[in-house]
């Protein structure tokens, strides 16, 4: 493996309060189980681990460390409004994770893209997608049958997470992200076929 678990997970437990911290653990564990339960290879389990750890590694940042660090690595301003304030910390640890620890695209793209999904989504974005939203801390209404489906079916899963986010979101008079809907309509419609 080309990453070195332990220096990673001091990282990020170094970035994140001790409650963040073992989310992010939590993540790791049952990112690394969904991985086992859909056969992913030795190389893949690993990598959804590292993601898993690593998916909020900016979540604690400051207002100013955010504006910071889109400026450092020129991501686009917009990730600095108010509706991107539970967006912007999947990016900014996507491109801080392919800086200092080198990992690959496909992790990039799962770890930027936790918290909403996205079209066409391989197995890795998947489970660090799921991993997020149904590990064993997490209690919420209709989490006992994501973590059901999560195990029987992944798309239904994170079609059904997706569709307890959206309300959850609208009973709040919150806004939803564009790309939560974009993933929810792609996988809709793969799996009506």
């Amino acid at each position: 493996m080309k990453w070195n678990i332990l220096e990673i997970e001091k990282d990020v437990k170094e970035a994140l309060s001790e409650y963040r911290y073992k989310h992010s653990l939590n993540v790791m564990e049952e990112a690394a189980s969904l991985a086992k339960h859909y056969k992913a290879s030795k190389d893949d389990i690993e990598k959804c681990k590292v993601c898993g750890l690593t998916h909020d590694l900016c979540k604690e940042l400051t207002e100013e460390e955010n504006e910071q660090l889109v400026k450092k690595y020129n991501l686009p301003r917009e990730l600095l409004s108010k509706e991107n304030k539970n967006l912007i910390h999947g990016f900014l640890a996507s491109v801080i994770v392919k800086e200092k620890y080198n990992f690959d695209e496909d992790m990039v793209l799962a770890i930027r893209y936790h918290t909403t999904g996205y079209p066409n989504m391989d197995l890795l974005a998947k489970i660090i997608y799921l991993a997020d939203k149904i590990e064993k801390n997490k209690n919420y209404p209709g989490i006992e049958q994501e973590r059901l489906l999560a195990y029987q079916d992944i798309d239904e899963a994170i079609i059904l997470c997706l569709k307890n986010q959206i309300k959850s979101l609208k009973d709040k008079n919150r806004r939803i992200n564009p790309k939560v809907y974009d993933t929810l309509s792609y996988l809709e419609k793969i799996n009506s076929k």
